[in-house]
């Protein structure tokens, strides 16, 4: 991990919906840096608004208040083509539910984030197999998300968040379809690019036998950020 390089820095986030007549508090002043290479889990009870905070920093949602830098450029505030754009060039998203692409193949949804920054088809689709491969999906190529076991189409959404080599991923419980080998498998590749490329990870999870691989455990509580010991009960 290289301290002296942040990727994604949050200060004082704030967000709220409104139902009704009634304004839910989701986010309360929340700061958050990433350096490049570390690895952060959050855990806490469902409905505490973790999704809500990945969203929120990926730009996917705007803030009510407070300030977001992905790569020292402004998240938020920000233009929605500029999110976009810092996205495209920096970031991977794993959503808890899939959202590939229907029409496509496992090959064709994993090359997309490549072929959206340039690259031309044979060179998307040669590293998108590769990695497709790697992760046990190298016979799987061809075949729509329909024809794809669950677990087997939440691969191919990580490879698709991991193909560009993003400075940082952001995850929403990206080994929830899988099997005890297939996410431990995905949490091995994590650590070996965060190692080997310093790409940040910041991943929701409910899973505990994964957070003695980051480096810290947070846990969200009444919309602020808490450290907690990755031995702790998550």
């Amino acid at each position: 991990m290289n301290e002296s390089t942040i990727i994604l820095n949050a200060k004082g986030v704030e967000k709220r919906f409104t139902q009704g007549d009634a304004s839910i508090e989701v986010l309360d002043g929340v700061d958050l840096s990433l350096a490049a290479g570390e690895r952060v889990a959050i855990v806490g009870r469902s409905g505490s608004g973790k999704s809500s905070l990945l969203h929120v920093l990926a730009g996917l949602d705007d803030v009510n208040r407070g300030q977001i830098t992905l790569a020292e450029e402004p998240m938020a505030p920000a233009s929605n083509d500029a999110r976009t754009a810092l996205r495209r060039k920096h970031m991977g998203f794993v959503y808890q539910h899939h959202h590939l692409l229907p029409e496509f193949s496992a090959l064709e949804n994993v090359a997309l984030p490549l072929r959206l920054n340039g690259a031309s088809q044979p060179i998307a689709e040669q590293q998108s197999q590769e990695l497709l491969s790697r992760i046990g999906l190298g016979d799987r190529l061809q075949h729509l998300p329909s024809e794809l076991s669950g677990g087997e189409r939440q691969r191919v959404a990580v490879a698709r968040a991991l193909i560009h080599q993003p400075k940082l991923v952001l995850a929403d419980e990206p080994t929830g379809n899988l099997d005890t080998a297939s996410a431990a498998e995905l949490m091995a590749l994590m650590v070996e690019l965060s190692e080997s490329k310093a790409v940040a990870f910041l991943v929701v999870t409910h899973d505990p036998s994964m957070l003695y691989q980051f480096d810290r455990v947070l846990t969200l509580v009444d919309g602020k950020l808490q450290a907690i010991s990755a031995h702790d009960d998550a």
